[in-house]
């Protein structure tokens, strides 16, 4: 499945990110893509010991990385994974999920085919081709995630997640300032807003990693996600 069959979020939620003591909103990356549990060994979503993970498409880079990245010529790609729920907390219809400190998240380049392996979601992941296709570039950033909350509505079907991130890895890590490898907030909104999702995933993701503001909360609405497909 690529990119353009991703059709736009059109949720009316808003997605609360973590702040933290920067001084200036810069984004790093944003991508798109959908989330599915691995491990998942009981009919409860994020059961504890569960594992939620974000397979997607780079879709933009921030002002770091943009005079490296080149989306004509390559196919970038992002993970997030070993996540592990140790603590929920439901009150009908919302959930909220607390993972363990030590998540991992990347984005890989890939050259096109014939090149390299065009990313393929399939079905029901962990698959042939998921997560395999998305990871067999290079790791161009990657780092561990901490205080990572998910929280979720099932009478609307639509909710978020936040966490800590703090770059520790890959070949563009040469291009972020070491004082900047800490102080990163990864963040996505996810939701069931079409029958595109595929079998086996749970949601449509849209996501982003940047450093926010120093202004208590960051806000964004699936309507300026909207603007993005347009």
């Amino acid at each position: 499945m690529k990119r353009a069959a991703l059709l736009p979020l059109c949720i009316g939620a808003s997605l609360l990110v973590f702040a933290g003591t920067a001084v200036a909103d810069e984004l790093l990356f944003a991508y798109t893509g959908f989330d599915y549990q691995n491990p998942n060994f009981s009919s409860t979503y994020l059961d504890l010991g569960e594992g939620y993970n974000v397979l997607g498409f780079v879709t933009s880079a921030g002002p770091l990385l943009t005079p490296y990245v080149d989306f004509s010529t390559y196919e970038y790609t992002f993970y997030l994974r070993n996540t592990s729920v140790i603590a929920r907390f439901f009150a009908f219809p919302n959930l909220t999920v607390q993972f363990a400190n030590g998540a991992r998240a990347s984005y890989y380049r890939d050259a096109f085919p014939p090149g390299g392996t065009a990313a393929t979601y399939g079905t029901n992941p962990p698959n042939a081709t998921a997560p395999s296709t998305f990871i067999d570039g290079t790791e161009r950033i990657t780092g561990h995630v901490d205080n990572l909350v998910l929280v979720y509505n099932f009478s609307t079907n639509q909710g978020s997640y936040a966490g800590n991130m703090t770059l520790d890895g890959g070949a563009d890590l040469i291009y972020i300032p070491s004082s900047q490898y800490a102080g990163w907030t990864l963040g996505g909104l996810l939701g069931q807003p079409n029958p595109s999702i595929p079998a086996g995933y749970d949601h449509q993701v849209d996501g982003q990693c940047n450093i926010p503001s120093a202004t208590p909360t960051v806000s964004r609405t699936w309507g300026a996600i909207k603007a993005l497909y347009r």
